[in-house]
């Protein structure tokens, strides 16, 4: 995702596979195998709530 102009330094929501277990990892927190393709779409729901927030192209 894009640095915001005025927040260069954003959180950013984790996207796809691999980033999403590395920020659980993180964490600690385990995501079981059936649950990953839910954590993943709610996640880019997320996502594409931040980028709605923060006045940015869909």
């Amino acid at each position: 995702m894009a640095e915001h102009p005025a927040h260069p330094s954003l959180p950013q929501v984790p996207q796809g596979e691999a980033e999403i277990a590395a920020a659980a990892a993180a964490r600690c927190l385990p995501i079981l195998p059936e649950c990953a393709p839910g954590v993943e779409a709610n996640l880019a729901l997320l996502a594409r709530h931040v980028r709605t927030m923060r006045g940015e192209a869909a």
